[in-house]
């Protein structure tokens, strides 16, 4: 018999979440995919292994100002719809380019042409818009880097209402278990859905401050007043040059800069604003002054050049969500949010399955949940999130809302656990069900510097 025996328990730390680096191009049926199927794209080649075959033309012919275009096998759009599509390699090259076609049959479609491009002598090839537009993506995404993999989602071949539908569905079962095992946390929204009235509404069901959503919109200017007066905190809109690169897609660059964050004591945070963006055109300057500060004015994004600071580099004007804040202020709250659910839930968990230090509801077991909070605290402020110092407090919720307005936590991250009589007798009944609310924190979100006025004074005094 041994005179001693060993009790062994484990104790982890919990993995850290991926969801803040986690974010799908959305297509419309750019791809291979089924519709409502996704896969992950680990280097910019992936995408080859999933772009549709381009449809084959049977033949083109030019009457009365329109041309007629019939395909080699069916092409499973609706009769009487309007697709935009990419028309090319047909010669004469007059027939090529990019087209709003109307369906006619099974296999046939129209557009209008004003002059005759003449007898069509060798036949070309067309896509959906969609398929060419998620090669953008996939494109000016890579352009940034290859430090982070990205998603593609796809909705199907449908119209823009059907799609944004799709996506809703998508949304809502994603997120319908809590942010442990959402997939996504942001998207990178088709150019064809800027004027959808249903993706205004299904960006509005998620701007709540807990939202884990984030959608990456591209407007123009004619239309970005519509999105700029809504002031969604959880869109980030832009416009692109009046001439960009066929081959870009503009709001790629700043959606993988956005994932590419990955927080840590080495590795912290910068600001959203001014960031280095590459692959990409930048609106010019020359004669849009007053049009690039109304577009700033209003939270919308551009591509601008780097040139006042003595470089050469294009960077992105200015980073802002819609509501007005910096990309990072969100960004930061849904860090929190989502690092404090998983370090207090781990240290539950834990709690629960040791025999050495069991978590029991009292309070030194309200203080160790507290003191794990305040270290999650103070990791975000070592990662450039959060501002200031940790403060910790012991009172009623009165209490301490009476002197967090008094300004006694001025610049500082606070974290109240409301102490475990004054809790029980406030809430005799959560004791039963071992409930405990009593946890509050007030943080304020770094960011960084937009506008910097210097006062220069000249004098004439040589001698002063």
């Amino acid at each position: 018999m041994s005179i001693v025996n060993i009790n062994i328990s484990v104790t982890n730390p919990p993995k850290p979440s991926q969801l803040l680096k986690s974010g799908a191009m959305v297509s419309t049926g750019g791809t291979t995919l089924a519709a409502g199927e996704y896969k992950l794209l680990s280097t910019r080649d992936d995408m080859k292994a999933i772009a549709p075959p381009a449809k084959t033309m049977a033949s083109i012919a030019w009457a009365e100002k329109v041309v007629t275009v019939t395909l080699s096998v069916a092409h499973k759009w609706t009769t009487g719809d309007k697709i935009p599509l990419i028309v090319s390699g047909v010669t004469p090259a007059a027939y090529n380019r990019a087209v709003t076609a109307t369906i006619t049959s099974d296999t046939a479609f129209t557009y209008p042409l004003t002059s005759d491009p003449g007898t069509a002598k060798v036949m070309g090839t067309v896509k959906p818009v969609a398929a060419s537009e998620i090669i953008q993506m996939n494109t000016t995404f890579w352009a940034q880097g290859t430090t982070r993999a990205v998603y593609v989602l796809e909705l199907g071949d449908v119209k823009a209402p059907e799609a944004v539908a799709a996506l809703s569905t998508f949304i809502a079962q994603d997120i319908s278990l809590g942010s442990t095992y959402q997939k996504f946390f942001s998207y990178l929204i088709p150019r064809e859905w800027d004027a959808e009235p249903t993706f205004k509404a299904l960006a509005s069901d998620y701007t709540s401050p807990g939202s884990m959503v984030k959608f990456f919109a591209t407007t123009t200017i004619a239309t970005y007043q519509d999105w700029a007066s809504e002031k969604y905190p959880n869109v980030f809109a832009g416009v692109e040059a009046p001439s960009i690169g066929s081959a870009e897609f503009s709001m790629a660059a700043p959606f993988q800069s956005s994932l590419v964050n990955d927080p840590g004591s080495s590795n912290m945070v910068p600001p959203m604003a001014w960031r280095f963006m590459y692959g990409v055109t930048e609106y010019p300057a020359a004669g849009n002054g007053t049009l690039l500060k109304t577009l700033q004015d209003n939270s919308i994004n551009y591509i601008g050049a780097a040139a006042e600071g003595g470089l050469s580099n294009k960077m992105l004007v200015a980073g802002h969500m819609l509501d007005g804040n910096p990309f990072n202020y969100w960004y930061s709250v849904a860090w929190c949010a989502i690092n404090l659910e998983m370090d207090l839930a781990n240290e539950v968990i834990n709690g629960s399955n040791t025999t050495v230090n069991p978590l029991y509801f009292e309070q030194r077991g309200i203080n160790r949940l507290q003191n794990r909070a305040l270290k999650t605290l103070r990791s975000g402020i070592s990662y450039g999130l959060i501002l200031g110092q940790v403060v910790d407090t012991r009172l009623t919720q009165d209490a301490f809302n009476e002197e967090y307005e008094k300004g006694t936590y001025a610049g500082s991250a606070v974290i109240n656990a409301v102490p475990f009589a004054s809790y029980t007798s406030l809430n005799p009944s959560d004791y039963a069900d071992g409930k405990y609310n009593g946890l509050s924190a007030v943080i304020t979100p770094k960011r960084g510097f937009e506008s910097i006025t210097f006062n220069l004074n000249v004098t004439n005094f040589a001698g002063a």
